[in-house]
């Protein structure tokens, strides 16, 4: 299984636990995406975490995959 099956399955179980957990499934992505910046950022830094974060932000409308992004 690849690091990207598992991100997804990852996403689509804490979506559907939000309801257990009085939130939404907002709200779980928000949590998961808060703490997962968070470990990124105690392995890597903050100046590759902001990068990370522009990187992603501005591919966000665009319809091609960086391939180094996605090994």
């Amino acid at each position: 299984m690849s690091k990207w099956s598992v991100a997804k399955e990852t996403i689509e179980s804490v979506s559907q636990m939000a309801t257990e957990h009085a939130a939404d499934e907002v709200g779980m992505l928000e949590a998961l995406i808060s703490t997962t910046l968070g470990s990124l950022n105690a392995c890597k830094g903050k100046e590759y975490v902001q990068a990370f974060v522009d990187y992603e932000v501005s591919s966000l409308n665009q319809t091609h995959h960086d391939v180094q992004r996605l090994t």
